[in-house]
């Protein structure tokens, strides 16, 4: 990956000071294993533990939020850890930060070997609130390695005195952030002896971690400041001021909730009653949406005819819930983690552990470190954000009215006719991954309306009378199913054949291939009825797993893999076969993949119900004779070849269709068939983390503006958004989701924090409507602004700046008070504004995890802000089921499950209406200017 020059030199400097941290103050935990080692494009230092088991770390370099320093991705299934340097972090910081993040992965890693549970609060924080069980988190450890770290900076001979002299100031400062001494004044009596009571509980429970110089240091200076040397106390006093300097700009940004999870009483519930739980919140959530669909009709009634009631609109939900505005009118077909069939997540609670910054929920609540998270848990959360504001269950399709208003068509998932809004400001939309792509189509025509979009635009330019005609027929074939067939059929005709194989334009013939795979897939559908699936249908439950026995699924990535556990669970008697190019990277480092080849495939020792064939680019689907005349599908390659692989069903996963959220489609066409413009730019908030991309559609004199985010935002659309900006977010997505944690940037985690992150910009901005920010590339060859921080919170040392940093900053009005770390970074402006527009502000998740109560307010990051007083608010629970807010998990008595998925127009579950059959407990080319028809399978949700 590309990086800066002083990215580059950061990054050495830390390559060359962590063995000198492992060797200081982890000797007797981690080992050279092989040293710094580059392998397959990735360069880690191998290591092992005192058992010999190896261990890697990767070492990176991200745009983090102003005040944090550093985050650490952990995955302990394949104890690979990476941990992420701050751009800016000043070179004389890294040994503490090192010493900071490895005792806390060490932490994390130790509390996984004995299947241990998470605190869900920090001891090691200032104030005198202390948990109900004092004891250790992973943060705080990682704090006792900070301890220890300067500590022996003070007594190392090689270091300067001033530098000893900064390494005690430094530690002093983090004895006030972790609460280990008294702030308040000797003369308030009562104040200072509840906190030198906190702060005494806490030392004890920590002393036994620190290091001999490190505890004698700390009874030096963990003394209230009247107690102190002149010299520490002066020193002590000015970071003190600079600390409520900070408090106080960040007062009032940071509204909270309580996590998902707890019942009325406050009392977290336990996992047996996760199902209990999520149902009460499913049934609450299901109620509400009755009682807003209610009002919308009644005022509809009083308005005159042509008018519709005025909202604010959020489209889509899923994982982005945890941006949730509960001022604004939700449409979400309540899709994904409701209705798919695979019990779990693919990622285990050490993987997604960060999920609590973002005020989702706390998947240690509901699976142990190394367990998968399990989709009861999710729904539950989802629930329970989606409930704290107005909302409707099922889709929303927006479109621009007569006079220029931009009008959401709602469709109910329960059956009722449809109702309309007119919407106010910009709706925001998260509704997932785009669909998937047919086999054998083109990558850059990949759409029947795209391969006729640039067919027409050929014929055009051809100009003979028989290239004309071809094009009007063309146009002029009604959409949907057979259009691909019927289309080729046009075009078959040899002068018209001859003028498109006369094009320069690769994208012609890529058309025609497009036309010729959906041409195909059609036929086998037709051929195999219920056994020729796109994976969505798979994922969506919409299909008999008793059709075949003989699966053959297309595909080798994520989507093939949980697809496969899907079916080989749901029919015991099923047999799968795989078949693609290589497994990605990232797959190999979830908690999934290979543990279900270790149970099922023989290569790795299972049973011999998966069979995986790599190394094959695959084409359009084929078909054959079976034995007993019936059809079997047959995988052939990109030559049209078969590859001598076949099946009774059939499954596409692979991948996706880069294309703007369909419920798009009709404001997109009344752009370009008027001849307007689709604009779009990437958003980023003032910490540069990205938020997603804005839409702009301006035709006949009128502009609209649309803001899409969560998993819909990692895929941008080609017609709108050309190479640059797509190498950007990829550069960006591989520093928000590392492969080596398993995780995905469009998958929960990342999108549950990316939601927090929108959700505190809008709050801090004055709401949607206030400017976005677009970060000034670092450098040409630099990396791009990162994501939504998807590890560990870090903790707040609120001492004196240090020195310029080493990453360039861009310019800009002074950021909001962010997540914060072992050491603030020197203060920097933020990136320049861009114009925003959008609903009203929406509650902005507080930073969680480790942070300064000096510096920050403290309390859980909420998924949403608490309901307002509005009709539409959820009723109070009965007695022993959770409130709507605090919520817990399960799998939801869900009546609205069947429409699952409406919003991002894949198929919904079968049967329509029914209950929830989810698992138990436990430089862009030009658009054709033709309307894009529901694609097969549908769209999207957030990836696995």
């Amino acid at each position: 990956m590309n990086l800066s020059t002083d990215e580059r030199r950061l990054l050495a400097e830390a390559e060359a000071a962590l063995p000198v941290v492992l060797r200081e103050q982890y000797a007797d935990r981690l080992r050279d294993g092989g040293g710094l080692v580059e392998q397959d494009g990735r360069r880690f230092f191998a290591l092992s533990d005192t058992a010999g088991r190896p261990v890697e770390i990767r070492l990176d370099t991200a745009p983090l939020p102003e005040r944090s320093l550093s985050r650490t991705f952990t995955n302990t299934t394949y104890d690979r850890y990476v941990v992420q340097l701050s751009d800016r972090l000043p070179p004389e910081r890294i040994g503490q930060v090192l010493s900071r993040e490895v005792g806390e992965l060490l932490a994390v890693r130790d509390r996984a070997a004995v299947n241990g549970t998470a605190p869900r609060e920090n001891l090691l924080a200032a104030g005198t609130a202390l948990p109900a069980r004092p004891r250790l988190s992973e943060e705080d450890l990682g704090r006792v390695g900070e301890f220890n770290y300067l500590a022996t900076r003070m007594i190392e001979r090689s270091v300067s005195a001033p530098e000893r002299q900064e390494s005690r100031d430094r530690f002093s400062a983090l004895i006030d952030d972790s609460g280990l001494r008294p702030g308040s004044p000797a003369h308030d009596t009562a104040t200072h002896a509840v906190e030198q009571y906190a702060a005494n509980v806490r030392l004890d429970i920590a002393r036994p971690h620190l290091r001999e110089e490190a505890r004698d240091t700390m009874a030096e200076l963990a003394l209230p400041i009247e107690r102190l040397s002149a010299a520490d106390a002066r020193a002590l006093g000015e970071v003190r001021a600079r600390a409520r300097e900070t408090q106080a700009s960040a007062l009032g940004a940071n509204p909270s909730v309580p996590l998902p999870g707890l019942n009325p009483d406050g009392t977290p519930i336990p996992r047996e009653e996760l199902g209990r739980a999520a149902a009460a919140v499913a049934e609450q959530r299901t109620a509400l949406s009755g009682r807003t669909l209610d009002e919308l009709r009644a005022e509809q009634a009083a308005l005159p005819e042509g008018r519709y009631p005025q909202r604010q609109v959020m489209i889509g939900g899923g994982a982005a819930l945890a941006g949730r505005d509960p001022d604004v009118l939700l449409v979400d077909g309540r899709g994904r983690w409701h209705v798919d069939p695979i019990e779990a997540i693919v990622q285990s609670a050490d993987q997604v552990r960060h999920l609590r910054q973002s005020g989702m929920g706390d998947p240690y609540q509901f699976a142990d470190p190394q367990q998968r998270v399990p989709l009861p848990a999710l729904q539950l959360w989802e629930d329970t954000a989606a409930a704290r504001g107005p909302l409707v269950d099922g889709r929303a399709d927006l479109a621009v009215g007569a006079e220029g208003r931009m009008i959401a068509q709602i469709t109910p998932a329960d059956g009722s006719a449809p109702v309309k809004v007119e919407v106010l400001g910009s709706p925001l939309v998260a509704t997932g991954i785009p669909p998937e792509i047919i086999p054998g189509a083109n990558r850059q025509v990949p759409t029947v309306p795209e391969a006729t979009g640039v067919l027409a635009e050929h014929l055009t330019a051809a100009g003979t009378p028989e290239a004309l005609r071809a094009r009007d027929q063309l146009l002029g074939l009604p959409e949907g199913e057979g259009r691909a067939a019927a289309s080729l059929d046009v075009l078959a005709g040899p002068q018209v054949a001859d003028a498109l194989r006369s094009a320069g334009d690769p994208r012609v013939a890529g058309a025609a291939e497009t036309l010729r795979a959906t041409a195909a897939w059609e036929r086998a559908r037709a051929a195999a009825p219920g056994r020729v699936l796109m994976g969505d249908e798979v994922g969506d439950g919409d299909y008999d797993p008793r059709a075949a026995n003989d699966w053959l699924i297309a595909g080798v990535g994520g989507a093939a893999i949980a697809n496969a556990e899907i079916i080989l669970q749901a029919n015991p008697d099923a047999k799968v076969s795989m078949v693609g190019k290589d497994a990605p990277f990232v797959l190999k480092n979830d908690a999934q993949y290979t543990a279900l080849r270790r149970a099922h495939d023989a290569e790795y020792g299972g049973d011999g119900r998966l069979v995986t064939y790599s190394d094959r680019r695959l084409g359009e689907v084929g078909t054959v004779p079976g034995p007993d005349g019936a059809v079997r599908l047959a995988a052939l390659d990109d030559q049209g070849r078969p590859l001598g692989i076949e099946g009774d069903a059939y499954v596409a996963c692979l991948g996706r269709v880069s294309r703007l959220p369909q419920t798009l489609d009709s404001v997109e066409s009344w752009a370009r068939e008027a001849g307007g413009q689709v604009r779009g730019e990437l958003l980023f908030d003032k910490d540069r983390q990205y938020l997603g991309y804005r839409l702009e559609f301006e035709a006949e004199g009128r502009k609209q503006t649309v803001d899409v985010t969560g998993a819909a935002s990692r895929m941008l659309p080609g017609n709108v958004f050309g190479q640059d900006d797509m190498a950007r977010l990829s550069a960006l997505d591989a520093k928000t989701a590392p492969p080596e944690s398993g995780n995905v940037s469009a998958g929960f985690m990342a999108t549950a924090l990316q939601g927090s992150h929108l959700a505190r910009h809008r709050a801090t901005e004055g709401g949607p409507g206030g400017p976005g920010t677009t970060p000034p590339e670092p450098n040409p060859t630099g990396p791009t602004p990162t994501g939504p921080t998807s590890a560990g919170p870090t903790p707040t040392d609120p001492t004196p700046a240090g020195p310029t940093p080493a990453g360039p900053t861009p310019a800009g009005p002074k950021p909001a008070a962010g997540p914060t770390s072992a050491s603030p970074a020197p203060a920097a402006p933020p990136s320049t504004a861009t114009s925003s527009a959008g609903p009203a502000p929406a509650p902005a998740p507080a930073p969680a995890g480790k942070t300064s109560t000096a510096a920050t307010p403290t309390g859980p990051t909420p998924a949403g802000a608490p309901p307002t007083a509005n009709p539409s608010a959820p009723t109070p629970p009965k007695p022993g089921t959770p409130a709507a807010s605090p919520g817990s998990g399960a799998p939801s008595a869900n009546p609205l499950a069947g429409a699952a998925r409406l919003q991002s127009g894949r198929r919904a579950a079968a049967p329509k209406g029914g209950p929830a059959s989810g698992p138990t407990p436990g430089g862009a080319a030009p658009a054709p200017r033709v309307p894009r028809p529901q694609q097969p399978g549908g769209g999207g949700a957030p990836g696995r």
